[in-house]
């Protein structure tokens, strides 16, 4: 079993920080931010001046970067092309670092009777993306997340981006969760060809469809059952913590979390 973090969970640590934590649990890393930057071509440690330094300290360290998750959406045809750009900037900084994937997001359906055609908008960025990263040889990632974390809306999206290379899914079970709760199946049958990498996470599901984000193994996402499906399939990608420390303040420390994401994992 493959274990990653995201940075996500530790936005006041430095790089190295990160390192020496990451190498004590035993996780490569997630990128979602470095010493507090979120673009790609804006994080020094990823330039061009200091990408072999950070790859030597990388390699020193025994940790590889399995993904950066970037903030680009294809949803609106207005920004869709800013959002394809900013796209491929970070595949060329993860060309430069030996980075496999992006991560990018479907993300909002406005109008619901109108979901085939979003659908389709979002896969034309999809498809652009991709080609490039087809070129470059880094994947694109879809995360399940937003309007698109249906089984309704991933099959629009599935049926169109099937042949298409170097694209995948971000299997984030949190947000599946939100609408097929305890029936996973129902969802995973749909994306389950195009499954590239899942983000773990727990939360406790309160009266009134609240979410309360907790450590793993505490809420009420059927985690353990949704792993063993894909390991029994031979899903040979990274389960990977999204602690949203940097989005929910008071959530529990990384000292605290990431350590008991680690032992949950390994003692399943």
């Amino acid at each position: 079993m493959k274990l990653s973090i995201s940075t996500l969970g530790c936005p006041e640590w430095g790089f190295m920080k990160v390192l020496e934590e990451y190498k004590k649990l035993g996780c490569d890393i997630e990128v979602r931010g470095i010493d507090g930057e979120m673009d790609p071509d804006k994080i020094v440690r990823f330039s061009a001046e200091k990408a072999e330094e950070t790859k030597a300290l990388l390699k020193e360290y025994g940790l590889k970067i399995v993904s950066f998750g970037t903030s680009c959406n294809f949803h609106d045809p207005e920004t869709q092309g800013k959002n394809i750009a900013d796209a491929k900037a970070a595949i060329d900084v993860c060309v430069r670092m030996g980075i496999p994937a992006i991560r990018v997001f479907g993300n909002n359906i406005p109008d619901k009777t109108r979901m085939a055609e979003t659908a389709h908008t979002l896969c034309e960025g999809l498809k652009a993306v991709c080609a490039y990263g087809a070129e470059k040889g880094v994947y694109c990632n879809l995360e399940i997340h937003g309007d698109f974390n249906s089984p309704e809306a991933l099959e629009l999206v599935m049926a169109e981006m099937k042949d298409v290379p170097y694209f995948g899914i971000v299997w984030d079970i949190e947000h599946s969760d939100k609408t097929v709760g305890d029936d996973f199946m129902k969802f995973y049958n749909v994306i389950k060809p195009a499954i590239r990498h899942v983000h773990v996470k727990d939360y406790i599901r309160g009266e009134n469809g609240s979410f309360t984000l907790c450590l793993m193994g505490k809420g009420d996402i059927p985690a353990k059952g949704i792993i063993a499906q894909l390991l029994a399939d031979g899903y040979d990608g990274y389960f990977s913590f999204e602690w949203e420390k940097k989005w929910v303040p008071y959530l529990e420390e990384p000292e605290i979390a990431f350590p008991a994401y680690a032992e949950y994992m390994r003692n399943l």
